[in-house]
């Protein structure tokens, strides 16, 4: 009867122990709205590189369709192909409320999409705002660029 009464007490402790609080832990602000003027959701794309600007307290992560990533992965110094698009998306920051210390994304403060097409020059677009609407920029060339200059990240 004994060991009846350790699995019993063992279940109980087990069933007490877990936390009922099923709060919704998805970061909602720093994803895309259906209200943005995006041609396409780069979240869903793959995650190419990733950097921090502690200074104005901003991270980014570089996107790329399914043709950036893999020219990214085998042939990271050579021009991208035709078909392959990139998204620069850049966040504020904010302090994690679950680990101390730690920053995630905030809001979306701007997205810049890179498209290669047949033309020599690759395409670029700018979104910012709250929705995210297409606007004009002055420094595109030194924005293609950049973006163009990132690596893949490696990881082990």
């Amino acid at each position: 009867m004994k060991p009846l009464h350790a699995i019993i007490i063992t279940l109980i402790v087990i069933l007490c122990g877990c936390n009922g609080n099923h709060k919704d832990n998805i970061n909602k602000k720093a994803s895309v709205s259906p209200l943005d003027a995006l041609p396409e959701n780069p979240l869903s794309l793959s995650p190419i590189t990733f950097s921090i600007n502690p200074n104005k307290a901003a991270m980014s992560t570089l996107y790329g369709n399914k043709t950036a990533f893999e020219h990214a992965v085998k042939k990271a110094y050579s021009s991208y192909p035709n078909g392959a698009v990139l998204y620069e998306v850049t966040w504020k920051q904010k302090a994690d409320s679950l680990w101390y210390g730690a920053n995630i994304p905030d809001q979306i403060i701007s997205v810049e999409k890179v498209q290669f097409t047949t033309n020599a020059v690759p395409v670029y677009e700018l979104y910012a705002g709250h929705p995210l609407k297409r606007v004009s920029s002055n420094d595109q060339s030194t924005r293609i660029a950049f973006i163009i200059s990132q690596r893949i990240a490696v990881t082990p």
